[in-house]
């Protein structure tokens, strides 16, 4: 089994990541203005979990093109 390079680039050049990470500037803002309880965390939680999935989709593109051509 080959081992799989990290290239950083793809999520770079992604708009959906950059659009998740871009994300940050409205969340910050929003909670700025948020009373500091529980749901500041949960407003964080969200965004880093768009992130993720954001990320997720990317690192996922190989194998998605690998099961298309079978």
């Amino acid at each position: 089994m080959a081992r799989q390079g990290f290239e950083v680039g793809k999520y770079l050049t992604n708009i959906g990541v950059l659009g998740a990470a871009a994300g940050v500037v409205s969340t910050a803002r929003r909670t700025s203005n948020m009373p500091r309880d529980w749901r500041r965390f949960i407003v964080w939680g969200v965004w880093i979990a768009g992130l993720v999935l954001a990320i997720s989709s990317v690192a996922m593109q190989d194998r998605d093109e690998e099961f298309e051509e079978l």
